[in-house]
Order: C-alpha cells, then structure tokens, then sequence
C-alpha cells in the first residue's frame, strides 16, 4: 500500500513517488500541541494563564525506495534528498488529509532499515506555523470531492464570499482566527464613493478607512491585500487609517460604510489544528 502525495515547492506540483522506486508507505503527524503560560500571585489560590498558543509540530513520511544495486541506491537517495531539501519551505498535501495542506521545513532524513535491494526511509517534517490550511480558498468552487473534505467545518448552509449589500456575515471554517499579518486574507472593495469608504468588523471592532473618494465606474478597485491598502494595484497607505480586518473562528458581522453600489470579495484559507 502507498500513499498519494502531492508536493508544492515554488509553485512546481509533484508528487516525488516514482513507480517501483520510491512509495510513501505510512504518514504520521504530531498532535496539536498547547503551550500554556501561567503567573503566580501571593495569596491567590492556582496559578493563572499569561498567554497561550499552539507551537510548531511535526509529520514523518515513510518511504521505501527499491533499487538494483548500490549505485542505483545512490541515485535515488541523492535525488531524494534534492527534493526533500529545497532550501526553502514548502508545501505538502496527502491522501489522508486531501483538503489541507502543510506548509513545511524538512528537519530530518534517517534511513531506518537497508538491505541490499531496498531501503526505509523517514524524513521528518516541521510545520512551523502550527496549524494546517484548506487546499482552496474561500473564492474557490465548494466540492467535497475535489478540494473539500470532511471534519473541516464546511457547513451545509451556503455561505457566500462574494457580496453586493453593506451588511454581511463572513464565516470562517477554521479553527483559527485569519490575521493578515500572519496568514493571507485579500479584501477588494468596488462601488461610488464620496470618501471615508469603511470596512467594520462589528464581532472584532475593526475598522479599516480608506479616505479619497473612488468610482468603479472609471475603473478604481481598493484592494486589502494581507496588510497592504492598495488602489488599483498601487499602494496606498497613506491614504488609510492603517487599521486591519481580522476574522475570528465562526460568524464575523460585517458592514461597510460610505459606499453606493457596492461590491466586496473576501478570499482567505481557512486554517485547522
């Protein structure tokens, strides 16, 4: 038995299973893992909690590779190891979980058992972040069969990501909250307005201002690209009340202000423990 493996480095996608050579034959990941920081006070009973997060964790694939003679297991083991250490993170997205990928360092390749025409191989893998992201994004088509799957919290309502009202609800699937200093999250925003164009995350109280007046009738589009305001592609900072949009697990209660006709898109990945 082997897996289906589908790797991401720079754009390339690949799977670096090669038939009769090299097959993933088992997939393991760490659990989450919560650290908890805690004070003590004199005269308070417990300790209580400072701060927590969820810390990096690790997924191991096992690979046997299969080879003719030592010099066959030298090419493939110096290709192997090309592909495992790129130089830079990457992504990995496997058969067990085929609707989430894991954007990855590779911290460790051990042979754990040789014999003379085949070999097992475990190669370790950092996911520095913490947490595991959906294949498509919230722009993309929902197809449970395709690049959805189950336990991660799509729900059967139809939940859009596209709007033309002032008043809204964006939901978010993950487990995590979309911040767009850490992770993607791109808001565009057409319509008429005079100035003072608002975006409020009521559930939040974030509130992001963009100043001039715009029209999308002559072709102006305001763009929140992670943590860069931008009018049709050019950044305008300056122009803004610097402020962000976050969005938290669940239902966020969004209105936009100061804008007729108005047109907004919300395109992010949700993020999973």
């Amino acid at each position: 038995m082997f897996y289906k493996l589908l790797f991401n480095q720079n754009g390339k996608l690949f799977d670096p299973q090669q038939k009769r050579k090299i097959i993933c034959k088992k997939i393991e990941r760490q659990a989450p893992i919560y650290e908890v920081n805690y004070e003590d006070f004199a005269g308070t009973n417990g300790s209580r909690e400072s701060n927590a997060s969820f810390r990096p964790f690790e997924m191991v694939l096992t690979f046997d590779i299969f080879y003719n003679n030592e010099y066959d297991k030298e090419l493939i083991i110096t290709e192997l190891r090309q592909t495992m250490f790129p130089g830079y993170q990457f992504y990995i997205t496997h058969e067990l979980s085929p609707g989430k990928r894991f954007k990855v360092n590779t911290a460790n390749f051990e042979f754990t058992e040789e014999e003379n025409d085949y070999s097992t191989i475990e190669v370790t893998f950092e996911v520095p972040s913490g947490c595991s992201e959906s294949l498509s994004t919230t722009l993309s088509d929902y197809s449970l069969a395709d690049e959805w799957q189950f336990a991660q919290n799509v729900e059967s309502e139809d939940y859009q990501y596209e709007f033309r009202t002032s008043r809204f609800q964006v939901f978010n699937a993950g487990d995590f909250a979309i911040d767009p200093r850490e992770s993607d999250l791109k808001i565009t925003l057409e319509g008429e307005a005079l100035g003072q164009a608002t975006i409020i995350n009521r559930t939040t109280k974030d509130r992001f201002i963009y100043y001039p007046s715009f029209s999308s009738k002559l072709g102006h589009k305001v763009t929140l690209d992670r943590v860069y305001p931008k009018i049709n592609g050019v950044n305008c900072g300056i122009d803004t009340n610097l402020h962000l949009i976050t969005l938290v697990p669940g239902i966020n209660e969004i209105e936009i202000q100061n804008v007729a006709s108005v047109k907004s898109t919300w395109d992010f990945r949700f993020l999973y423990k």
